[in-house]
């Protein structure tokens, strides 16, 4: 009696289930990075807490290689995606949804670059308290120009609380001037003076440590 030859079918058949699995794997790494920008903030800011660089003047160093990143991210993941999907049946439609998804990533990327340097924010001053930063960014041209105040405290390895103290336009410069408990901020333009706001630090620096008080647009 002739004995079928079967000895081959078993393994074809694990390295078809090896070949599935790892496709999975692949389209699921694929996948995260194409949609890196929609999760990014959610999953690695927790809670009130923005990134250390946040609200500074390396800011704009940081948020340009972040947002460069994201496309290059989707680019990867273009590539990875298209390892395994190619006898697919609906590849060509897929490919055409992420060309899409990358080409307004790139418009995202550029606007952000020149809104990050149009912007030209600086750190005009600073006041540092026990715990707590004090900080005026200015932007804008002098015409236009425009004063953030913000407080940033309770930083934990490359994260920190950041709430909103005040906001001026018209100023080409700003000083911090202690007084006791308070803090002075004098707004001046070409030397003159035309606005001092007064800081109670005591009650800000609770408010920034429980979150009572708003936080700032990025």
């Amino acid at each position: 009696m002739q004995k079928q030859n079967t000895g081959g079918n078993e393994p074809t058949a694990k390295q078809s289930a090896m070949a599935v699995s790892q496709r999975v794997i692949w389209i699921g790494l694929a996948i995260l990075l194409l949609t890196i920008p929609v999760w990014f903030d959610a999953v690695v800011m927790p809670g009130d807490y923005v990134f250390v660089w946040r609200w500074t003047e390396s800011q704009i160093i940081f948020e340009s290689l972040i947002t460069v990143g994201f496309l290059l991210a989707a680019i990867a993941g273009y590539f990875l995606l298209r390892r395994v999907a190619l006898d697919w049946q609906y590849w060509k439609i897929a490919r055409l949804g992420i060309f899409i998804w990358i080409a307004m990533l790139v418009l995202l990327t550029a606007f952000s670059l020149l809104i990050y340097y149009a912007g030209d924010q600086d750190v005009r001053a600073e006041y540092e308290g026990e715990g707590y930063t004090v900080s005026a960014l200015g932007s804008g041209v002098e015409e236009n120009s425009q004063f953030f105040v913000v407080m940033s405290c309770d930083q934990r390895g490359i994260y920190k609380r950041v709430i909103h103290i005040d906001r001026f336009i018209g100023a080409d410069d700003v000083e911090f001037r202690l007084d006791g408990e308070n803090l002075n901020a004098h707004y001046t333009i070409e030397g003159r003076e035309l606005r001092y706001q007064t800081y109670a630090l005591g009650d800000l620096y609770q408010q920034c440590l429980t979150g009572d008080s708003p936080r700032p647009f990025e």
